[in-house]
């Protein structure tokens, strides 16, 4: 993908409480948004899908997306160089109420899709370890303190893909040391599909799965959305998408 090509992202998210995600994205680039409950839509639905540098799918149906828009959007990232973000929700990944297993996303996920409900709630919390490698996608918070979720999608690596932070579930039973054990789910996995990058975000960066990560970092930004996060919460999502459409 040329870099003179719009950094504009398509944000396929639901409702108001995506007004985080939205707000934080915004806060670097033009952001275009249709809500979770309404489907892609118009004649110039499939071609609207290739003006944009980055398509983020968060708690958006499957179903909301035709046969024909997937194609149109593998072809984006594939041949286009488009860069794809999915992250987690009860409509992402293999969520109960749009779940893509199967389907032509999928295919172009890092990340291999249970055939059933796959949610996974840790109420204790899970900490979002970065590996020791350093990647550009993960600049910002690359040697930072960490924080914390609370659910994520159970998804599994595929071969090939390269995980960039673990997630590991704190256990607590009252008669022991409190104990950190790593999860079999990668919490942020990339990769590259042709000539695009794609990656797959298990957690949800929106309440309620997404915890403390709302408040990571120790400065306090508002965001034009009215919303209050941490200053790392921002920057995470802003390096994660630049790094998708090949901006650093």
């Amino acid at each position: 993908m040329s870099l003179s090509k719009s950094p504009e992202v398509l944000f396929l998210g639901e409702g108001p409480r995506a007004n985080y995600v939205e707000g934080a994205l915004s806060s670097a680039y033009r952001v275009a948004r249709v809500y979770g409950n309404q489907p892609l839509s118009g004649a110039d639905a499939e071609p609207r899908l290739r003006e944009f540098g980055l398509l983020v799918l968060s708690d958006y149906r499957s179903d909301n997306l035709t046969s024909a828009h997937q194609e149109t959007l593998a072809s984006a990232v594939e041949r286009d160089g488009q860069g794809l973000l999915m992250i987690g929700g009860w409509s992402s990944f293999g969520g109960p109420r749009g779940s893509y297993y199967g389907s032509r996303v999928a295919e172009l996920l890092p990340v291999e899709i249970a055939a059933t409900d796959d949610r996974v709630n840790t109420p204790l919390g899970t900490v979002l370890v970065p590996r020791p490698e350093s990647h550009p996608a993960i600049q910002s918070v690359h040697g930072q303190e960490y924080c914390a979720v609370v659910g994520y999608n159970g998804v599994r690596a595929k071969p090939g893909a390269t995980v960039l932070i673990d997630g590991y579930a704190l256990r607590l039973d009252g008669r022991t040391t409190p104990t950190l054990e790593r999860s079999d789910t990668p919490v942020l996995t990339v990769w590259e599909r042709g000539a695009g990058r794609v990656a797959a975000l298990a957690p949800d960066m929106m309440p309620h799965w997404a915890g403390g990560i709302l408040d990571w970092g120790d400065q306090r930004m508002t965001l034009s959305t009215g919303n209050e996060v941490g200053h790392l919460y921002v920057a995470f999502l802003v390096d994660l998408c630049r790094w998708l459409m090949r901006l650093t």
